[in-house]
């Protein structure tokens, strides 16, 4: 019988200096045995942190490629979205994920972080992310993010138990099936708390003392690719955790990595089971 190779229809901007979205999604899941199928959202030259960074829209010609695909009755294991500029990308990504046969829709709502929501969200794009995250299977919102979705009021980052479970249980009753909370930070110790199938789980890391572009979608391709190679969502949750943790300490003595990105580049290949090998 033949193999079966993973697929992952990956939904994501691409910049051509500065490592997000798809520069790292797709090493990311090609290095853990997952076949990437990208649909580009916009080019840019570099990513939105650099002055004056060229800037092409794809919307135009997104229904167009989906259309191609559904002709060609592609089917994935996965949809898998990341920043969206525009009600419409969203509106793309729920066709993805309801069009197509597809094994799960894995929603990143990248919004904002630290309390600080990305300058070109309106209320309308808020709302319509909401109805994204309605129909996935799994979101990984960070904190400034689930307060969006939700309402709340962002206060910071420390959460304890009782408030982390309260606020993934809110996502979760917006209709997705699982969310993976993100940042949640306690002392010295940052959290990933998760609940799945009715059941609240936490998985700790040490926090580190210094920040890196790039970190939270190589979190969040590195948990797909653990889905998608059969391992369960605590066992991805910790791959990907420590995937970041060890690329960021890796690229501290890398050039420029602080301005271009985190070097995960060079752990790739610890990768090729689906699941980090930290050793």
């Amino acid at each position: 019988m033949l193999k079966k190779l993973p697929r992952v229809a990956a939904v994501h901007d691409v910049s051509g200096y500065g490592k997000c979205a798809l520069t790292v999604a797709i090493p990311t899941l090609s290095a853990a045995g997952v076949e990437v199928c990208p649909l580009p959202t916009a080019l840019l030259s570099t990513n939105t942190l650099f002055e004056g960074f060229t800037f092409f829209d794809f919307s135009p010609h997104m229904d167009a490629y989906l259309d191609h695909w559904q002709s060609l009755g592609l089917k994935f294991d996965a949809v898998y979205s990341g920043f969206l500029g525009s009600a419409y990308q969203m509106q793309v990504v729920a066709r993805l994920i309801q069009n197509f046969p597809t094994g799960m829709g894995i929603i990143d709502p990248v919004m904002g972080d630290n309390g600080i929501v990305i300058k070109t969200y309106t209320p309308q794009m808020c709302r319509e992310m909401a109805n994204l995250v309605a129909v996935a299977d799994l979101a990984t919102p960070n904190i400034t993010e689930a307060c969006l979705l939700t309402g709340r009021e962002y206060q910071n980052a420390e959460l304890d138990s009782a408030q982390a479970e309260e606020l993934c249980r809110e996502i979760v009753d917006l209709g997705c099936k699982s969310v993976v909370l993100t940042g949640v930070i306690r002392g010295e110790m940052l959290y990933n708390c998760a609940l799945a199938e009715g059941r609240y789980f936490e998985r700790e890391i040490g926090l580190l003392p210094f920040h890196m572009h790039g970190t939270g979608d190589l979190f969040t391709s590195t948990l797909t690719a653990g889905l998608m190679r059969g391992y369960s969502l605590e066992e991805s949750v910790d791959s990907a955790a420590l995937f970041v943790r060890d690329a960021m300490l890796e690229s501290k003595d890398v050039e420029d990595a602080f301005e271009r990105g985190v070097a995960f580049e060079l752990l790739l290949h610890k990768l090729g089971k689906g699941l980090y090998l930290h050793s």
